[in-house]
């Protein structure tokens, strides 16, 4: 049992942490990492966690588990509407 705990913080971490972090990574400036690497990193990010929010959302009949998956959601969407439209093209 306590690996289907660990399990679940893990699951829900990737969609609480994940899209702020993916967010978070397209405002970091260009000198310090490439172009490429913020934009694959944080697509890989933002997908995931708009992934498990949709599931955290659909799945789970709790309030808690409903804001959690609508603020990876949300952040998630703003990250790769950030890597398509605002960060600069090469």
């Amino acid at each position: 049992m306590e690996s289907l705990a660990i399990l679940a913080v893990f699951l829900i971490s990737l969609t609480v942490l994940g899209g702020p972090i993916s967010l978070l990574l397209t405002f970091i400036p260009q000198r310090l990492l490439p172009l490429a690497v913020i934009k694959i990193w944080s697509f890989v990010f933002a997908s995931v966690a708009i992934l498990v929010g949709i599931f955290l959302v659909i799945n789970v009949n709790s309030l808690g588990a409903l804001i959690m998956g609508v603020v990876g959601i949300a952040t998630g969407i703003i990250a790769i509407y950030r890597v398509i439209k605002v960060i600069q093209k090469l």
